[in-house]
């Protein structure tokens, strides 16, 4: 590889830089802690890379990250260069894989669990199955006994590692299912030294998905042969990991087969209903607040990553539940029960930022820290989970914030008690095993775990069709060749609870962003009619729902030809300045992006105009002669 800056100037500067963003724990537990990285760093490089291996597109890669630096610095120096361009040379030999299987067996899940869940999970494999996922359920004991290959490794989590290296190159699987707590399925215990106030030892199911490294060899995540696992900065010594998934993982961290039973019907229900097609699907919530008080820009950093989601979701209607519009902080409702009855009502997706630990999650109000939201105070816990009654209604949800998904420590966690809920809750959950990072203020979503985060809804919108993609997606946006402790943290620490292969979204090709007509002015309490049409590339019928400006929406309105021009009206009940936008979505569920917006000024009605008249003559135009002939 040959990376070629061209045009290169240079500069004397005089005003200090500022210093690049540092990482704050969003854990619910305040903590002071002093950074010493408070001075710019001399950047003498244009470009860099990195080389890993893993799967994209369901296809096991060579993975080349180029990063490009357009700016050098030197602080003593004062000196800056800048390019204009870059030239970058790749060259790579194409191989194709000469080895032939031979092996009838090919299957695309492998499910691993202990002897008692087996009969429970015998229901998923033949579902699995109907739904064209071929699936192999192995058992712990079969694993370590060399049933199906010869046992290899150090200890079980090391075997059962190997056993899924096997399994991809007898069986080509892509995805592998854990099911089991951290008692049943034994975890991986990771070392990244922080610092001081962060030496916590957390669990990591990545251990399992990166199977190879660079150069295609088994990743032990032992590379000094130590027997202590994925080391950064850990008393001196630093594991040599590429982080890249070589497969898609899921778990599900069940105690017992009640919660077996109760997440595999909840997963056959969704895949064989195909609820991702249902208009509640097409509902979104984001929670959030001011997660750092404090900061310069003043910044509620919550709302700011909600809002962020938002964007991404286009298409989606979303439920904007905040510090600031005050539906967090209430009295009569509280913040918990317009959390509990949104999530009722149905939605596709929720969006939770801000701080947490293993049993709640919380923010606060603008600029006050000792006030934690939602109401009532102290945050939405694993508890308010469990009164959760959406039955098939189901969302998969994201938390930006520490410790969420800590199975290892509490068995109903905040992020997995979704799943466990057997009236409702979610049908895939993510969330952090340990403590969090975040940046402060507009930066919030610039790294770590609030950009891991939204990394989850920018895979839902580049397409991807399961709960693995979307994990293994935002995991490989996360990886980079300059890599400090907190991003090494960031992406071990990403948990997936939920079956990797379930499908999330249908097959088709979004619909064309549809186009709007009508009145761009009217008056309050009057009816106004609206036009609208789009197409869609696989000739599907389509929905339309009507964003109003107002805060309201229609419902969804079809099915309508592709092409089809429809209309439907509304009134507004209050004066001002709305946009109108429209969304459709095809038969499979498959969004459009938002219409561009058109405007509508609402004026007060014209009951009264004639007293509105002589008020403007008398006030607004100062007729001196009808004011002196009234009065």
């Amino acid at each position: 590889m040959e990376v070629i800056p061209k045009n290169i100037s240079s500069k004397i500067i005089f005003q200090k830089l500022k210093i690049t963003p540092q990482p704050f724990p969003l854990s619910i537990i305040n903590q002071q802690i002093e950074y010493t990285n408070n001075q710019a760093k001399t950047i003498d490089y244009w470009y860099d890379y990195f080389l890993g291996s893993g799967i994209k597109n369901n296809n096991r890669s060579l993975i080349l990250t180029v990063e490009l630096y357009p700016v050098k610095y030197n602080p003593e120096e004062n000196l800056i260069q800048w390019v204009d361009t870059f030239e970058i040379n790749i060259e790579y030999q194409s191989t194709t894989n000469q080895t032939i299987n031979n092996n009838e067996e090919i299957f695309d899940l492998l499910i691993i669990s202990p002897n008692e869940f087996k009969t429970s999970l015998q229901n998923l494999v033949s579902h699995k199955n109907l739904m064209n996922v071929s699936s192999k359920l192995v058992t712990l004991k079969e694993i370590y006994n060399g049933e199906y290959f010869d046992m290899q490794g150090y200890d079980e989590q090391e075997q059962i590692k190997y056993f899924i290296k096997n399994a991809i190159e007898t069986w080509e699987i892509t995805s592998v299912l854990l099911v089991g707590s951290a008692e049943i399925i034994p975890t991986r215990l990771t070392h990244i030294n922080v610092g001081d106030f962060d030496k916590e030892i957390f669990v990591s199911d990545l251990y399992y998905a990166d199977i190879y490294n660079e150069t295609n060899d088994f990743s032990t995540w032992d590379t000094n042969n130590n027997h202590i696992y994925a080391e950064y900065d850990w008393d001196g010594e630093t594991d040599d990991l590429d982080l890249y998934p070589d497969i898609y993982i899921g778990r599900l961290a069940c105690i017992d087969i009640n919660e077996v039973d109760t997440v595999v019907n909840k997963i056959i229900s969704f895949e064989t209903n195909e609820h991702y097609k249902e208009h509640w699907f097409s509902n979104l919530i984001v929670i959030g607040g001011d997660s750092f008080p404090g900061d310069a820009d003043e910044v509620l950093e919550g709302e700011f990553v909600n809002t962020k989601v938002i964007e991404l979701m286009d298409g989606f209607i979303p439920t904007k539940i905040w510090a600031s519009n005050g539906a967090l902080g209430g009295a009569n409702p509280t913040g918990s029960s317009i959390i509990l009855n949104t999530i009722n009502n149905g939605a596709g997706f929720i969006d939770f930022s801000g701080h947490g630990n293993t049993q709640k999650y919380a923010t606060h109000p603008f600029e006050m820290e000792n006030i934690w939201l939602p109401t009532p105070y102290g945050g939405y816990s694993n508890s308010d989970i469990k009164k959760l009654d959406n039955n098939e209604k189901l969302p998969i949800v994201v938390t930006g914030a520490c410790s969420v998904a800590k199975f290892n420590k509490d068995d109903d966690c905040f992020s997995w008690s979704f799943l466990i809920n057997p009236n409702g809750g979610g049908i895939g959950s993510f969330g952090s095993t340990g403590l969090g990072y975040a940046y402060l203020g507009k930066d919030v979503t610039y790294g770590l775990v609030e950009k891991m985060a939204t990394d989850m809804f920018k895979a839902y919108e580049n397409n991807v069709k399961t709960l693995g993609e979307m994990w293994a997606y935002g995991i490989e946006r996360n990886i980079k060749s300059r890599m400090d402790a907190t991003e090494y943290k960031t992406v071990e620490e990403w948990q997936l609870f939920g079956d990797p292969t379930l499908k999330i979204a249908g097959d088709s090709q979004s619909p064309q962003k549809p186009i709007i007509s009508g009145p761009t002015s009217g008056r309050k309490g009057k009816v106004y009619t609206y036009e609208a049409s789009a197409t869609d590339i696989d000739n599907d019928s389509l929905y339309y729902c009507f964003d109003w400006g107002d805060g309201t929406f229609s419902e969804w309105l079809g099915p309508y030809e592709s092409g089809e021009s429809i209309s439907t009206s509304n009134s507004w009940t209050e004066k001002g300045e709305n946009e109108i936008r429209v969304s459709v979505k095809d038969e499979q569920g498959t969004h459009s992006k938002w219409s561009d917006p058109l405007p509508i000024s609402i004026s007060k009605n014209n009951k009264f105009k004639i007293f509105d008249f002589i008020f403007n003559l008398l006030f607004k135009e100062k007729n001196d002669f009808l004011f002196s002939f009234l009065f």
